[in-house]
């Protein structure tokens, strides 16, 4: 039994930039429109470091059609949004719209705008991205027929029901939530790569025993030695046992599980994912019947023999690493490293890695996919006694990658919402993932500027 597991970490974030290029977005394969002409220049709105205001729009640049046949000559571009003092705007795209405007100075002023392609069919449901400015601010406003800034349309999946569990399919991305099983995430993959221990894999405790609970990904109340009249296992209300389950909004699958009677909560969770971001939303919900102090705290159980990773202010932060050994690398922010290849470190008594970091993130890769989450960063003195904001427990054939957030006092028959978002991705192929490499916490940032 794990009678003597506790604490989390607390990630930190990196303060490496990343600039990433953007390409233009079209709405299909429409022929190319000559250059626009100029257009009307509109205010620039106000952002980061103060926007100057757009005078004239530049002459769109030549790009291809968005959504229609082959255009000629391209009409008139709209003026993308000014940028920042530092930092050139992008341009914005018409419906229809072809490539983005050029890159904007570094003076501040207005991106050019993309060209339409004229003669075409209705335009894609994306405005152009703009051309990248000479600084690292945000793009002009999308085209007409464009939906935020650069461009980039979210597209909420649409989950499907089979039985119990609640799919939601993407790309190459498979997640199943199973509703007669505390709603755990029970299936997560990525080319039919599981990112997350499935239920036909439950691991054992260290000392031997099988402890069906150890597989997918759960959500409970922190410090365990606030379960009574045991700590553990877990309690069923909240662990395992049926939610009810529905589908709302047609886009979020929504969960609501039965009272815990013996700790005095039920737990709630809502789960929805954009296609385009690749971002997996999860918000969880304690609902408290009885006055008591809490922290949120989801237990993913991964497959051993990856690389953990997180941000923490310094090597301080590190309250315990038993049973681990760890690398650290760097300072403001100090990068925690464990490197589970040889998947020799076990944990007897239930102890386990946590720290206090900052930033909002830690990362898991495994296979050559990043399992990544971000939460909004808690001070260490929101965190419960003994505890940290981000752990790592090495079992019997999984591991734990554990996020906690703030330990708050709630009051009978309130609730404590907190939210946290997953993404998994392929690492690209060249990629050094070995601890301390620079190019895969680049590869990180460039995710969570996503």
């Amino acid at each position: 039994m794990r009678s003597f597991k506790f604490g989390n970490l607390r990630p930190v974030g990196l303060t490496a930039a990343c600039l990433l290029a953007l390409a233009c977005s079209s709405g299909g394969s429409g022929g190319s429109g000559s250059a626009g002409t100029s257009g009307p220049g509109t205010a620039g709105t106000t952002g980061a470091g103060g926007n100057a205001a757009g005078a004239s729009g530049t002459g769109g640049s030549a790009g291809s059609g968005a959504g229609g046949s082959a255009g000629s000559a391209g009409t008139t571009g709209t003026a993308g949004q000014g940028g920042t003092a530092t930092v050139g705007g992008r341009g914005g795209g018409t419906a229809g719209a072809g490539a983005g405007g050029t890159a904007g100075s570094a003076g501040g002023t207005s991106g050019s705008a993309g060209a339409s392609g004229a003669a075409g069919a209705t335009g894609g449901s994306a405005g152009g991205r703009g051309g990248a400015g000479a600084g690292a601010g945000r793009g002009g406003g999308g085209g007409t027929g464009g939906a935020n800034s650069d461009g980039g349309v979210p597209s909420p999946v649409t989950p499907t029901m089979n039985g119990s569990r609640y799919r939601f399919a993407w790309g190459d991305v498979i997640m199943e939530v199973d509703a007669s099983v505390g709603a755990r995430v029970a299936t997560l993959s990525l080319g039919g790569t599981d990112v997350i221990v499935p239920s036909t894999a439950a691991g054992k405790l260290d000392g031997g025993a099988m402890d069906p609970t150890t597989w997918g990904s759960v959500f409970w109340t922190s410090p365990r030695s606030a379960w009574t009249p045991v700590t553990w296992p877990p309690p069923p209300n909240i662990d395992n046992a049926a939610y009810t389950a529905s589908i709302s909004g047609g886009t979020h699958a929504v969960f609501n599980g039965m009272t815990d009677t013996s700790i005095g909560v039920a737990m709630a969770k809502d789960y929805s994912v954009d296609a385009t971001s690749g971002w997996i939303s999860i918000a969880y919900t304690i609902k408290a019947t009885k006055a008591q102090k809490a922290a949120p705290w989801e237990v993913s159980r991964v497959p051993r023999g990856g690389l953990t990773f997180f941000p923490v202010p310094g090597a301080s932060s590190v309250t315990n690493q038993v049973p681990l050994t760890i690398m650290q690398t760097g300072s403001s922010p100090t990068i925690v490293w464990f490197d589970d290849a040889a998947k020799t470190a076990t944990s007897p008594n239930g102890d386990k890695l946590y720290a206090d970091g900052s930033g909002g993130w830690t990362a898991y890769v495994l296979n050559g996919i990043l399992f990544l989450k971000k939460f909004t960063d808690i001070p260490a003195s929101a965190q419960p006694t003994g505890e940290g904001e981000v752990d790592v427990y090495p079992g019997n054939g999984f591991l734990e990658f554990e996020v906690e957030g703030p330990y708050t006092m709630i009051a009978a028959n309130g609730s404590l919402p907190w939210s946290i978002q997953w993404k998994v991705v392929k690492v690209p192929s060249g990629t050094s993932i070995t601890a301390g490499s620079t190019q895969l916490l680049n590869f990180v940032m460039q995710q969570l500027a996503m």
